[in-house]
């Protein structure tokens, strides 16, 4: 059987048998049932070790599914996947430069919305302002989603955060109730660092968008030697806020059912359904604050953050409305 046939297998054993952890195969009935020669399961079974999975087998006549790898596969976000739309249509890849450019790509070549672009790793991973987002190997999350929204452009700010909520809901499943804050427009903070940034790229035209692709990346399982050292002052991950390792998948899975459900809920009433959560996230809300906007540097008192997802500042000169911009606390 050639590789080509082998992984086919592989996938088709994989299906078989995880959904019974524990439970003990016979290789030979396998083999039958599939009608291939028993040195086929135990390729296929080899395959499936290498990609992580963890296996017993007893001299080729016993075979156990043990546990699956924590690894962005198609095959293991789909398992056990709640949406009904985000998610069920994947496209993973073990590298690529970005996955927004990717997904900028597939859309528009008419993907479905709700596809997502995912990576174990990314080469030029990209932030807001041009910035770099670090990107190691097997660690982190690094995923685009496409969406039709049909909406004037002008509102496409109320996306990211309405991103950002759902993320932040997603992380505080995994034990971390009470520490998670959004810093406006677009990070997600446990204990006043950086764990996760939104990227949302837009292609539209006045008065219309035709596509927008939201990147997520998230610092999951980095360890304090994998944070670069200009930005351990300011960035971590949730393996070092919460001293122990998280599974990528599972994150992947809550955050795209909690999205799905954001999501619906901005395309019925923009940000109003959701902006008394936005309110309780903020880590800028009454705290003075500096918001760099182009050339201009601007000190003022956060108040509010509205409807369209313009934050609201109090200056010296009045109260002046910022859709984007680069904020710290003064």
């Amino acid at each position: 059987m050639d590789n080509s046939s082998l992984q086919k297998l592989a996938d088709r054993l994989l299906a078989k048998i995880r959904n019974h952890p524990g439970h003990e195969y016979n290789s030979e009935k396998l083999a039958k049932s599939f009608k291939v020669e028993a040195a086929d399961i135990q390729g296929a079974v080899t395959i499936l070790k290498r990609m992580g999975y963890v296996l017993k087998s007893d001299h080729g006549k016993k075979l156990v599914f043990v546990s699956p790898p924590d690894r962005l596969f198609e095959e293991e976000i789909l398992h056990g996947l709640k949406t009904r739309k985000f998610g069920r249509k994947i496209h993973a890849y073990q590298s690529v430069q970005s996955t927004n450019t990717i997904a900028h790509q597939l859309a528009l070549a008419g993907i479905p919305e709700g596809t997502i672009v995912i990576a174990e790793k990314q080469t030029r991973g990209r932030g807001r302002m041009g910035r770099r987002w670090h990107s190691p190997e097997k660690v982190g999350i690094y995923m685009s989603l496409v969406i039709y929204p049909q909406i004037d452009p002008k509102l496409a700010p109320g996306l990211s955060l309405m991103t950002a909520v759902a993320l932040a809901e997603a992380i505080e499943k995994f034990g971390f109730k009470q520490e998670v804050k959004i810093k406006w427009p677009n990070d997600v903070l446990i204990g006043n660092k950086k764990t996760a940034g939104i990227l949302t790229e837009l292609s539209g035209e006045i008065g219309r968008t035709h596509h927008v692709v939201i990147g997520i990346g998230i610092n999951v399982n980095q360890k304090s030697s994998d944070i670069p050292e200009d930005l351990k002052n300011k960035a971590t991950s949730l393996r070092i806020a919460g001293k122990k390792m998280l599974s990528r998948v599972s994150l992947v899975q809550e955050f795209l059912l909690l999205f799905e459900k954001e999501y619906g809920r901005f395309r019925k009433s923009g940000l109003n359904g959701i902006r008394k959560k936005i309110l309780s996230y903020s880590s800028l809300l009454g705290k003075r604050i500096k918001i760099t906007s182009g050339k201009e540097i601007i000190e003022g008192n956060a108040i509010d953050i509205n409807g369209e997802g313009h934050l609201v500042v109090e200056t010296p000169s009045g109260v002046r409305l910022f859709n984007a911009g680069e904020v710290t606390l003064s």
